[in-house]
């Protein structure tokens, strides 16, 4: 059994039960959430949390945690939904996710199991069906805006990687659709001298043969890369030589590197906030997630980050109307992965 930490968010876990699973697989941790449907409830009892990078073989962590819990509880798994990073086949039984050496492939997990269901969606197009379930406590309304009803919705966060996702009113099914997108590979444009120096230091020190993305400034890697450029000015970026970005962002009131990072970066995600909700005119409002956005509420909440969100010369007005929220549940992909299960009726 992989080295993981459990949560448990009930009095007491039910014992000799069948919970079904819901899990997010991330380029840094694999969460698995367990639950238990009563009717059309769902209620999550407790989750495993395993650091992706310990995995070789998926589907042998998938069996090792059901024997786990097995053993422990007494409880039976027959479904499970699987929210990874990365592109999922047509089939939703493969995806490759961007950042992790190994595969998720839902026939190899049904034959090493006893799971009679297993299916997959993309990480970010599963966070849409769980903004409904969390506490509304953790939606944190950063602008106030004018929500048009059944306008699109957007949905970005970044940690490992940086996610997209827009959801669409879909009238005959009176509910709210997800499509899911690889948008954060799309290229970081530069803005000012700084900025583009920035990019010439990310492009030369790693010897990228290929543009500067979103997800190389805005994921946890980019904070790294942003305190090397600002720290040392020359030199290739070296992950895991440096500070930590919780350590980054953390420091910022006592280190000018830290401070000057935490800047560029607030910035940089406020543009391509802003961009997401020009690109899907997200009148119904943009929905920030991601795990740097759970720990790090304040950034948003700085007038920065809402100055730069409307730094747009024709549709500023248009911007006061989006909506804003900062997600900060980190378990709301673990309740879109099984209430997508429901609203599709899969493994029924």
């Amino acid at each position: 059994m992989l080295p993981f930490e459990e949560k448990v968010y009930v009095d007491k876990v039910p014992h000799d039960t069948t919970l079904l699973i819901a899990a997010d697989i991330g380029g840094t941790n694999s969460n698995f959430g367990f639950f238990k449907k009563d009717h059309n409830a769902l209620s999550l009892i407790f989750s495993i949390h395993v650091k992706s990078q310990t995995i070789t073989n998926f589907a042998q962590a998938v069996k090792d945690i059901l024997d786990y819990i097995a053993h422990t509880y007494g409880i039976s798994v027959r479904r499970a939904s699987f929210a990874a990073a990365g592109v999922v086949s047509e089939a939703h039984d493969y995806c490759k996710p961007t950042n992790l050496k190994w595969a998720i492939d839902s026939k190899e997990i049904l034959a090493k199991t006893d799971l009679e269901c297993a299916f997959i969606a993309n990480d970010f197009e599963v966070i849409g069906h769980g903004l409904n379930l969390i506490n509304p406590k953790n939606l944190i309304k950063i602008n106030e805006g004018t929500p048009r009803l059944h306008a699109n919705k957007a949905i970005i966060g970044a940690g490992t990687g940086l996610g997209k996702c827009t959801m669409f009113w879909d009238v005959s099914k009176k509910r709210y659709m997800p499509m899911a997108s690889e948008g954060g590979h799309g290229d970081f444009a530069s803005q000012s001298p700084e900025e583009f120096d920035f990019v010439e230091f990310v492009k030369k020190g790693e010897s990228k043969p290929y543009n500067v993305s979103w997800e190389d400034v805005l994921s946890g890697d980019g904070i790294e890369r942003m305190y090397h450029y600002f720290s040392s000015g020359t030199g290739a970026f070296n992950h895991g030589k440096g500070p930590h970005p919780d350590e980054i962002f953390n420091s910022r009131h006592e280190d000018a590197f830290s401070d000057k990072t935490f800047e560029f970066y607030t910035k940089a995600y406020a543009r391509c906030a802003k961009n997401f909700a020009l690109d899907m005119l997200a009148l119904g409002g943009v929905y920030i997630a991601g795990g740097i956005a759970a720990k790090n509420l304040p950034m948003f909440q700085l007038p920065i980050f809402m100055d730069e969100f409307l730094n747009c010369g024709k549709h500023v007005e248009l911007l006061k109307q989006v909506p804003v929220y900062v997600v900060t549940d980190y378990n709301v992909s673990l309740y879109g992965a099984a209430e997508y299960m429901r609203l599709e009726g899969l493994c029924d």
